[in-house]
């Protein structure tokens, strides 16, 4: 294990090295006393694990943090402090650990118990073959190494809506000033960037954890990122290529898998978020699986598959309850079936809806279509 050590006083350097010494299987390979200098050494030297001063001159430990990890990604870090209420922003920060100087031998046998253990379990997942997944439909979930799909647990809302749409603008160059106006308008630009890198560095973190190997790029020139998903699969990008290579399909052809791909839209587009940015997107792709969904239950209709069609047309109401030529359709075949108290139980359902909801009334229409069905078929109204 490789380890660097940043600190802007000689003696604490001298003293982390020569504890380090006593560790087999540990070498150090560089020790700074300028952070920036350190950062760019990072790439070349390669090191396993950085022990931070968080408190440096020129740069802040969140800073210096944030540039390492673009220096050097899935370097871990420990953070080295005289202050005790710095160690509540280390765990913040998702560093592994941090040490209290004075520096104790038995306290660093503990963090290098905890490195050796992580680095354990990070060869673990490397042998893995399952491929990473982000997950859209209805909660933002990241899925790895084969695991069954996690919510992460972020930091903050805000740190969830920052990994939310710099996957959204996935490939593309998100700036810095976009965000801080997107997610900290409410904060000086000083307090804002440090929220910025402070949630950049906790989602990396997170990410790495997670065995999600989507990197955040740090584009300094453009004063950006850009989050790298080229190594991992997205549902949503899944789901709209799989209708895409159905396009122009015969339905009696492809009828099973275009009602395979219209189940896994588990709920809209990262439903949990709030923001506006989203809502194009969102729309977008519920319009998408309500024309196929639509398209496929005529099929059913017209293929005399009774039960098909009233589980796509069940669905396609719960989606848009608002549409009433899709109500109608419904309630036919619900009496075409013999399924009378649930075609006049939908039928009050519209009407509810319709009149309290949007202050409307039902179309005539479908109103003359019930009132004849309840004298055609008495059991409708029973």
């Amino acid at each position: 294990m490789k380890i660097m050590l940043v600190d802007d006083e000689t003696l604490v350097l001298n003293q982390i090295r020569r504890m380090l010494s006593g560790y087999p299987g540990i070498s150090v390979v560089g020790s700074f006393g300028n952070a920036r200098e350190a950062i760019r050494q990072m790439p070349d030297l390669q090191p396993d694990v950085v022990f931070f001063d968080i408190h440096l001159p020129e740069l802040s430990g969140i800073q210096a943090v944030e540039l390492a990890q673009e220096a050097c990604p899935g370097t871990d870090i420990v953070f080295v402090t005289a202050y005790s209420e710095y160690a509540v922003q280390a765990f913040e920060l998702n560093a592994v650990d941090y040490l209290l100087k004075p520096l104790h031998q038995a306290r660093l046998d503990q963090t290098i118990k905890r490195l050796m253990q992580k680095r354990m379990h990070k060869h673990e997942d490397m042998h893995s073959t399952a491929p990473s997944r982000i997950l859209c439909f209805r909660s933002l979930r990241l899925q790895s190494s084969g695991r069954s799909p996690e919510i992460p647990k972020w930091r903050t809302a805000k740190t969830q809506a920052l990994f939310a749409y710099l996957l959204h603008q996935r490939g593309k160059i998100v700036f810095k000033e976009t965000l801080l106006e997107l997610l900290w308008p409410e904060l000086n630009v000083k307090q804002a960037a440090n929220q910025l890198y402070t949630s950049i560095y906790h989602i990396r973190q997170c990410l790495k954890q997670m065995g999600i190997d989507a990197p955040i790029q740090n584009m300094t020139i453009q004063e950006g990122y850009i989050l790298d998903t080229s190594r991992i699969r997205i549902d949503v990008d899944e789901w709209e290529n799989g209708l895409r290579q159905l396009s122009g399909v015969n339905l009696t052809d492809s009828h099973s898998e275009l009602r395979r791909l219209l189940s896994l839209y588990e709920g809209d587009y990262l439903q949990e978020i709030g923001y506006g940015w989203v809502e194009d997107e969102r729309e977008r792709l519920r319009k998408l699986w309500y024309l196929n969904a639509r398209s496929l239950a005529r099929f059913y209709e017209k293929a005399m598959m009774q039960e098909e069609a009233l589980a796509m047309y069940e669905r396609i109401q719960d989606v848009d309850p608002y549409n009433e030529e899709d109500g109608l359709a419904l309630m036919k075949l619900y009496t075409a079936s013999g399924r009378h108290k649930e075609a006049e139980k939908h039928y009050h359902k519209l009407d509810h809806l319709f009149s309290n909801e949007l202050r409307i009334g039902l179309t005539d229409k479908l109103v003359d279509w019930f009132e004849h069905a309840r004298k055609k078929l008495p059991p409708l109204a029973q």
